[in-house]
Parts: structure tokens; C-alpha cells; sequence
């Protein structure tokens, strides 16, 4: 009785908070027509077309387009030419209208990754669709038209490939995450430490088809103007108050821990062999830590280690982390430092849950899928 209570109180209020996220989504579109990230990328896919892919991220050519159509502060594209390719397609409609299309593909990618993940039961169903519609992350990845909700549904796709014994797919799925690459680099490496050769091995192989594909498209003058640009100080030196950086500073120091926390990640995932969500989740969590650039709809990711922790079978103190790390999406805007912790305890949650409880099945499991 106490569960179900639980259950409907939680139901309730995230019921409560989509209808706000929902309406504020339509002021944005309404009120805010170009303040998005994907501006930027239609932009870019826009340049490249009339100037030449070497132009890519060429930024006085992004002012230019800018004021051709009448857009104030266009972050700068900064994402890998992949993410320029997708957004062609929609040059042959106005921005407005491409924005449009482009935010609702967005959405059904978040109503398809919960539509997967959903158990069969009709109540468990609803809880996570609700717990996709009243999280604030999506309420930024919608609304700037980020790369998120599809790096999302690939890892959904990558977790369920996996549990499916299908390591080959699964690291296709993962490898064009690459789309994104800093939110995921490290679920490579804790998938490989974790003995998921087979899928971290194929992921990378994708990774670097598409950047050598990235390289012949850009020319030797566009891959170093896209070097020059991801390596500059600015970039690198650049405030993170989600990651490392918020904790340690920026430069050497958020290197340092980096390092650390790679190390850290990848021989935890020796050591435990955990199953294949476990190695995910913690992979997903250490590579939002220690990420050099984050907005907020970046967060729609802890989306998916907040379901594993759901799952039956996990201890109540991992539900009740995972809990607080969905309610921290909503303080990630207002006090920001919340997002480097929560990922910390979650994560450390994962772990500790692991070593307690992990049943022989699956271990017998993970062993089996490597």
C-alpha cells in the first residue's frame, strides 16, 4: 500500500511538472524562435553547402548568416561535421519551419526511448513516460534543439542490443554517439575494462569511420580550422559549472582529475565485470563528470541510469539516489554543482549496489555476452 502510494504521489508531480515543461516548451518556440542550438547547425550545414565543407567553421561566414536572416548570437557549431550532415535535409525549409520539424523528431526520439524501456505493466509504463515529460533537461534539449534526445535513444538502443546478446549491434548503436562524442567516450572505455570487447572494439571502429569520413569531407584546411577550435584555450579553459571543472577549476587541474577519474571508471569496470546496464550507467555518468563542454539538455542522459535503478531487484537507498538525481534536474539551471555531486553518488551507488547484490544470473549473464 505504502509502494502504491509512493507511486502516485510521484506520478502526480511529475505529471504536474511536464504540464509546465510542456507550456513552457510552446512559449519558447513562440516567444524564442532562435535562440537554439540548432541554429547553429543549420547554419553550418548552410555554409557548407554554399561555400564548401572546408568552410564549416569558418565564424565569419556564421555572422553572415546570421545577420542574412536576422539572428542575434549564434553559438558557434562546435559539434563534428556528422552533425552538420543531418541538419542539410532541412535547408530546403525556412529555419523557423526546420526548427520546428527538427524539435519534434527530437521528441519522438525521447517518447521512443521510453516506449523501450518501458516494462509491460501499464502503471510502470506511465511512471516513465512522466518521468521523461516533467524532467526540466528536456525542457533545454527541446527547446535549444540539441544532438541529446538522439544520443539518448542510441544508448537506449545500445542497452537493449546488449541485452539481447547482440554486441555487434550495440556497438554500431554506441559508435554513433560520436554524434556527441564527450557525453559518452567513457562508456567505451568501462564497457571494454568491463570485457564487452566485442561492442566497445566495433563502437570505436565506427568512431573512426566517421571521422576519417569527417576528414575527407572537411579537407586538410577544415580539419585544422575544426582542431584549432575544439583545442583553443578558450575552449579548453572554458567555465563548466555541471563537471570537474566546477569542483577543481579549469586547465591542468580538471585534466588531472580526469585522468583520475578514467582510471578510476575503467579499473572499477575490471574488477566488478558488471552487467551490461551497470557498466553503461557508470560509463554514461564518469563521461558527463568529466566533460569539457555540457549544456543543460545534456542531462536528458541521466535519464537512463535513473531507470536501471528502478529495475526489480535493486536496493532501495540505489532507488532512492536515483530519485534524487532526477529532482537535482531541476536545480541544475539554479545551482548548478548539484549535477557534479549527484553524478558522483550515483554512480558511487551503482558500484556499491553492484558488489552487494549483483545475482549470480547476472554475472552469469555478463560473462556469457563477452
Amino acid at each position: 500500500m505504502r509502494s502504491r502510494l509512493i507511486r502516485i504521489a510521484a506520478a502526480l508531480a511529475m505529471l504536474e511538472l511536464g504540464l509546465f515543461v510542456a507550456g513552457y516548451l510552446v512559449y519558447w518556440i513562440v516567444a524564442r524562435p532562435g535562440d537554439l542550438d540548432f541554429g547553429s547547425q543549420y547554419g553550418a550545414a548552410y555554409i557548407a553547402v554554399h561555400h564548401g565543407w572546408s568552410h564549416l567553421y569558418d565564424l565569419q561566414l556564421l555572422h553572415e548568416f546570421e545577420a542574412a536572416n536576422h539572428l542575434d548570437g549564434l553559438a558557434p557549431f562546435q559539434h563534428p561535421p556528422p552533425v552538420a550532415w543531418l541538419a542539410v535535409p532541412f535547408l530546403v525549409l525556412p529555419l523557423r519551419w526546420a526548427a520546428l520539424v527538427w524539435q519534434a523528431l527530437l521528441l519522438l526520439a525521447l517518447i521512443a526511448a521510453a516506449l523501450m524501456s518501458a516494462p509491460g505493466r501499464r502503471w510502470d509504463r506511465a511512471l516513465i513516460v512522466l518521468s521523461v515529460a516533467g524532467f526540466q533537461p528536456v525542457l533545454f534539449a527541446l527547446g535549444y534543439g540539441t544532438m541529446s534526445p538522439i544520443v539518448f535513444l542510441l544508448l537506449i538502443g545500445t542497452l537493449r542490443a546488449l541485452e539481447s546478446d547482440q554486441p555487434v549491434v550495440a556497438g554500431v548503436l554506441l559508435g554513433l554517439t560520436a554524434l556527441k562524442p564527450q557525453l559518452t567516450l567513457l562508456a567505451v572505455a568501462v564497457l571494454l575494462g568491463a570485457g564487452y570487447w566485442k561492442t566497445a572494439l566495433t563502437a570505436v571502429g565506427v568512431m573512426a569511420t566517421l571521422a576519417l569520413a569527417s576528414v575527407a569531407v572537411l579537407g586538410a584546411s577544415g580539419t585544422r580550422d575544426y582542431i584549432s577550435f575544439v583545442t583553443s584555450p578558450d575552449a579548453l579553459n572554458h567555465q563548466m559549472p555541471w563537471t570537474v571543472k566546477a569542483l577543481v577549476g579549469t586547465g591542468a587541474p580538471s585534466f588531472a582529475a580526469t585522468v583520475v577519474v578514467v582510471i578510476a571508471a575503467v579499473a572499477v569496470a575490471i574488477w566488478l565485470r558488471p552487467p551490461p546496464g551497470v557498466a553503461l550507467a557508470v560509463g554514461i555518468l564518469a563521461s558527463l563528470f568529466v566533460a569539457q563542454h555540457l549544456n543543460v539538455g545534456d542531462f536528458v542522459l541521466w535519464l537512463l541510469p535513473v531507470w536501471l535503478a528502478f529495475r526489480a531487484g535493486r536496493p532501495w537507498w540505489l532507488r532512492a539516489a536515483a530519485a534524487a538525481t532526477w529532482i537535482a534536474g531541476w536545480f541544475v539551471v539554479g545551482i548548478p554543482i548539484v549535477s557534479a555531486f549527484i553524478d558522483i553518488a550515483l554512480a558511487v551507488a551503482f558500484v556499491v549496489a553492484t558488489t552487494q547484490t549483483q545475482p549470480a544470473a547476472d554475472r552469469r549473464q555478463a560473462v556469457a555476452m563477452r
